[in-house]
């Protein structure tokens, strides 16, 4: 998996929008579910595929664990 504090790094350099979620953000769990459903859909990559399925994942058990999702800050 990609470094994300890199890839931060580089949209910075590169003045590129970039986007952050958190697992205690209360949405982040459906919002990375609908990026993986697009993903699916126009990506070729089963690499990149598997990747953002494995982020979904962490999140999903995240949320199982913690319970402490809230209002993103």
């Amino acid at each position: 998996m990609k470094n994300p504090i890199q890839m931060i790094k580089q949209c910075i350099e590169k003045e590129e929008p970039y986007f952050v979620l958190r697992g205690q953000d209360i949405c982040a769990l459906p919002a990375i579910e609908a990026y993986f459903k697009a993903v699916s859909q126009k990506v070729k990559d089963p690499y990149f595929i598997e990747e953002i399925e494995e982020i979904m994942k962490d999140f999903r058990a995240y949320r199982e664990e913690e319970e402490r999702t809230k209002i993103p800050d």
